[in-house]
């Protein structure tokens, strides 16, 4: 059974009760790390969950909130012969590694970290009947979405990103999605260059409100204040049940 832990649930910049966004999937004995941000090794702990058993870890971009919590967790894993798999894309990667050359995070003390770019197969990872797959999404040069298939269930997750051609045609074909909703369409009006990188909680609920979708979760929230949370809920109202607003570690059965 598949599960998904919400370690922060916040856009770049977290609130009181919301860290950048992160999420754990777990489908029985893997986990799987989607971005990388926070104390990572804390919030493992809180939930449980020895910390060494993460050894794949998926960056969807370069943007710090994103990836700024991967020295912090292989500095954790030192004394740690079990290999960490990355999968990004080739920009991400070359930052990562230049990163961890600077806290001399690539010597024999650390884990073995291989490099895997998404791009390089249309399946970038699989695992008995998991598969992976990379989505390019509207962000950033190279970003992407991913796609999880088991069974006969898909989950999108869009990643930071404007509404694409690609993202909504691969959603239309999925059972869950977790979508960038990093403000309400009030605040984007007041900050229109918005529009041309993340997706406003009107513009999510008008899209895919009428489509197949079993459970739409929308993500990485901007500046929450009690004004700003509640145009958000008034604007995914027409999502009905189908909508799940996640709070940091929560976890939702798939």
């Amino acid at each position: 059974m598949a599960k998904i832990t919400f370690l922060g649930t916040a856009a770049s910049i977290p609130s009181k009760n919301r860290d950048n966004t992160s999420f754990l999937f777990k489908d029985k004995g893997l986990y799987l790390l989607v971005d990388c941000s926070g104390s990572i090794v804390y919030k493992l702990k809180k939930l449980g969950i020895y910390y060494k058993k993460i050894r794949h870890i998926i960056i969807t971009h370069e943007h710090p909130d994103h990836l700024y919590g991967l020295p912090h967790f292989i500095h954790a894993c030192a004394y740690t012969t079990m290999p960490l798999y990355i999968f990004s894309n080739k920009k991400t990667i070359s930052i990562i590694k230049k990163m961890l050359g600077l806290f001399k995070l690539s010597n024999k003390d650390y884990p073995p970290v291989h490099y895997i770019d998404v791009f390089k197969k249309p399946v970038f990872f699989s695992l008995k009947n998991l598969y992976l797959k990379a989505v390019p999404n509207k962000h950033k040069s190279q970003s992407f979405g991913v796609l999880f298939k088991w069974g006969n269930k898909t989950l999108l997750y869009s990643s930071d990103t404007a509404l694409s051609r690609k993202i909504i045609h691969t959603a239309l074909t999925s059972t869950y999605l977790i979508h960038d909703c990093t403000a309400s369409s009030y605040f984007f009006n007041r900050h229109p260059s918005l529009y041309s990188m993340h997706t406003d909680a009107k513009s999510l609920a008008q899209t895919f409100k009428d489509t197949r979708l079993k459970k739409i979760i929308p993500i990485h929230f901007l500046l929450l204040n009690k004004k700003e949370t509640m145009r958000i809920k008034k604007e995914l109202q027409p999502l009905k049940q189908k909508i799940i607003i996640p709070y940091d570690f929560q976890t939702i059965i798939l």
